[in-house]
């Protein structure tokens, strides 16, 4: 698969994240929990990826997967756990905010793990990145009043962790088929978020109470789509500029806000929007000069 097509599938997942949060906005208003969006997210992502794995992928499932994959469904599931909990003790968008600390932790981790410091491309995109976030947030000095510490720390290890899922989808058997891969990781991921919160809504009703057609959108956009692009992708491009295409998912909230629940955004946000987009688009400038370059010099020695 060509480089930018790799580009456009992790952008899809990333923009499918952002589609995610309006659905979860919407589950909620029907008054369905956070912990049910979450379990349900994994447990009919796990099912759907299943399904797909069984009559797509060409690989045999071995039990030596699940451990080798089993680093990703860890932080998959403490993502999810940690983001929760940081949005039940502080705003939504502080909690957005902190779990898009995973961009500049998801680069420094790349550079640690491959003992080479960031590009000035990737710098200059890390501080574009930072800005327009808490720009296109919308936070004020006054949301950062008396905030819990508990939730600022649980929203931070939420970026961590979400960080690690991307180095981990890059280096674990890359080549490794990524349907029967996704199946593994998100089914996993299910079961062990299912340790801390018991998928009761199995059992009580909820799910045929009007729960279901949140559970399988959720499990769609949350899971199936950004876990199945991100397996394709990553492993192609590099974790630093996946980590950094990813933040997309901020933009497409923004955008989705205004274009579909018709809610006032400021100008300030759409001035933060701008600096993501520009944040994104540096590197893949530099590495097309790159790429122009090694073919122009592969020609000459021809």
């Amino acid at each position: 698969m060509s480089y930018w097509k790799c580009v456009i599938l992790v952008l899809a997942g990333a923009v499918s994240y952002g589609i995610l949060s309006i659905i979860m906005k919407a589950a909620f208003h029907a008054g369905f929990s956070p912990y049910e969006m979450s379990s349900s997210q994994l447990i009919f992502g796990g099912l759907i990826m299943i399904a797909v794995a069984f009559f797509l992928s060409r690989e045999r499932f071995r039990w030596r997967y699940v451990f080798i994959l089993l680093p990703v469904s860890v932080m998959m599931a403490a993502t999810s756990f940690l983001y929760h909990q940081s949005v039940s003790q502080v705003s939504a968008s502080l909690a957005i905010v902190l779990l898009f600390q995973f961009t500049w932790i998801g680069v420094m981790i790349e550079a640690i793990a491959d003992r080479k410091w960031p590009t000035r491309e990737k710098w200059l995109s890390l501080v574009l990145l930072g800005i327009g976030t808490v720009l296109a947030s919308g936070l004020g000095i006054d949301s950062l009043k008396s905030v819990s510490l508990y939730g600022l720390v649980t929203g931070l290890l939420s970026g961590a962790t979400f960080a690690m899922v991307i180095f981990f989808s890059g280096r674990l058997v890359p080549d490794m088929n990524p349907y029967l891969r996704s199946a593994i990781s998100i089914s996993l991921a299910a079961i062990l978020l299912s340790l801390v919160y018991p998928p009761a809504f199995l059992i009580n009703g909820r799910l045929l109470d009007g729960l279901l057609p949140y559970a399988l959108l959720v499990a769609c956009f949350g899971s199936v789509i950004p876990i199945l692009c991100l397996a394709i992708g990553v492993p192609r491009l590099g974790n630093g500029v996946a980590t950094i295409l990813s933040a997309i998912e901020l933009p497409t909230v923004v955008l989705l806000s205004s274009f579909v629940l018709h809610e006032q955004v400021s100008g300030l946000r759409w001035a933060g929007v701008t600096l993501i987009m520009l944040a994104i688009i540096v590197p893949q400038i530099r590495l097309k000069q790159a790429r122009s370059t090694t073919a122009i010099l592969s020609e000459k020695s021809m």
